[in-house]
C-alpha cells in the first residue's frame, strides 16, 4: 500500500472540494473523463476502457485504489500526482500496481506516461 506525505488537514480540504465534480481531457495522449464524487472516482478513457474506485490525497499526491476496471489493475493502487492550475486539473498517474509515483509532470506528448490535463466538463 502507498504511503502518502503528510499535508495540512485544510489543505487537502480544499484540493479535495475543489477536485469535485466531471472533467474532460483537453491535452494528453488519449480523450478520457474523470468522475470524483466524494472519496470515490470513475476513469474512462473515452471508446475504452473504464476504471473505479476510491482515492486519498496527500499533498499534490493521489493514491487511486481500482476496484473495478481491467482485470490486470483491479486491486491495484495507482500512485498519481496532480494540481489544480486556474481551473485545470493536471494528472498523471502511475502504472497502476507499481511502487512508483512520478516525480514531476511529463510532457502530455511523451508516450512513456499518461500526463493528462483536464477542465470542467461543461455538461
Amino acid at each position: 500500500m502507498a504511503v502518502l506525505a503528510p499535508t495540512s488537514d485544510r489543505d487537502i480540504r480544499s484540493d479535495w472540494d475543489k477536485l469535485q465534480g466531471a472533467w474532460i481531457s483537453i491535452a494528453g495522449p488519449r480523450p478520457a473523463r474523470l468522475l470524483i464524487a466524494g472519496h470515490r472516482f470513475t476513469f474512462e478513457f473515452l471508446g475504452g476502457a473504464i476504471y473505479m474506485g476510491t482515492f486519498e490525497l496527500a499533498n499534490g499526491q493521489m493514491d487511486m485504489h481500482i476496484e473495478t476496471g481491467p482485470a490486470q489493475h483491479v486491486g491495484c493502487c495507482s500512485q498519481c500526482i496532480y494540481r489544480l492550475e486556474g481551473g485545470l486539473l493536471r494528472w498523471c498517474p502511475g502504472k497502476p500496481g507499481s511502487s512508483q509515483r512520478p516525480s514531476s509532470f511529463p510532457d502530455v506528448d511523451d508516450p512513456r506516461y499518461l500526463s493528462l490535463v483536464f477542465r470542467r466538463d461543461k455538461r
